[in-house]
């Protein structure tokens, strides 16, 4: 049965457009490495895409090789095991780490590391799982999208365009807009997420901010 938590995240974004159900080996091997309330909605939702893949629960075993490059040289590298339970279809990855939990997300086509400073600190079961069942809770479609010039969102066009984002598939820009590149749809590109976020993090050193 959905929580409040959820149900809200479910009537901003709808129902899932991709599932995957989620191994039950997958869901023990991160019992006591990711928050009880995370392995509840992998067991009662699974790793689910929603509206064509602008927004994705992921397994993070997919993205260990992608967090260990951006985060490299990076003052998170040692401060917690941080692993990706989200990301959007633009390649925004959003990060739990074991003890700290949500406080840390990497915008890759902008080349941004985006911290929570206030939010970092070791914590209990209890606010690890409320930090899961916030974050979802405050996930909506139009923060998830990017607008670039428009007064609304591209995704949506971007899907009509190059059909909807398969699993490890985003939307990314060409030329990047790290080298100049704009927001604009005829600049986006259907890219192999891995191939593409490794290219990105090349270009140059992430810039941090701290909210």
């Amino acid at each position: 049965m959905r929580d409040d938590f959820f149900k809200c995240f479910i009537q901003d974004l709808g129902e899932a457009t991709q599932h995957r159900a989620v191994p039950a080996e997958a869901i023990d091997k991160w019992l006591g490495k990711l928050p009880g309330q995370l392995l509840y909605y992998w067991k009662t939702e699974g790793w689910n895409s929603y509206q064509d893949g602008l927004f994705s629960i992921v397994n993070p075993d997919d993205y260990e090789d992608i967090v260990d490059i951006w985060l490299e040289d990076t003052p998170f590298e040692s401060m917690d095991s941080y692993h990706v339970i989200a990301r959007s279809g633009f390649g925004k990855m959003f990060l739990c780490g074991e003890e700290t939990g949500i406080n840390l997300s990497i915008s890759c086509i902008f080349n941004k590391i985006t911290s929570d400073k206030n939010d970092i600190y070791k914590k209990d079961r209890k606010t690890l799982d409320l930090d899961i069942s916030s974050f979802f809770a405050s996930k909506s479609a139009k923060t998830l999208d990017l607008k670039g010039g428009t007064k609304t969102g591209i995704f949506s066009r971007a899907v009509e365009k190059h059909g909807p984002l398969s699993e490890h598939e985003i939307f990314g820009f060409e030329p990047a807009i790290i080298l100049g590149g704009e927001i604009k749809l005829e600049n986006v590109r259907k890219l192999d997420m891995h191939i593409h976020l490794d290219i990105l993090r090349q270009f140059a050193d992430p810039d941090i901010q701290e909210i």
